[in-house]
């Protein structure tokens, strides 16, 4: 994930930026830093154009920051995430996305490869 302390001229982060740091719920955070190890590091940027709630945020494409997606817990069971899948195409207006609620994390990180064309999921750790 391509995050930083700065931001671009577009609002959206690149760069190194500590997950930990930032003012959103544990249960995002701890999302990001999966998401993270099984997308890899370059995957995704967060994107902070528009503010959302502690349990939710929208992370892009590196390449095409209009392929975003709105990642959430908010409304959801317990470890459990839902998603927006928002494409290029689509305006403020007239948005086009597609909508999955109460997903585990395998189907989350199948979705968001195919969304982010990241071609290689890596398996998260065995802890004994």
């Amino acid at each position: 994930m391509k995050t930083t302390t700065q931001t671009d001229r577009t609002g959206i982060q690149m760069g190194e930026l500590n997950i930990w740091a930032m003012d959103k719920d544990q249960g995002i955070k701890h999302l990001l830093l999966l998401l993270t190890e099984q997308l890899g590091a370059d995957a995704f940027a967060i994107d902070e154009r528009i503010n959302t709630d502690l349990r939710a945020i929208y992370i892009c494409d590196l390449d095409e920051p209009g392929i975003r997606a709105y990642l959430y817990t908010l409304g959801q069971t317990q470890g459990r995430y839902g998603v927006h899948l928002e494409y290029p195409e689509s305006s403020e207006v007239n948005p086009v996305y597609d909508a999955f609620e109460n997903l585990t994390l395998p189907s989350l990180v199948s979705i968001l490869a195919v969304h982010l064309d990241v071609d290689e999921i890596q398996p998260l750790p065995v802890l004994h």
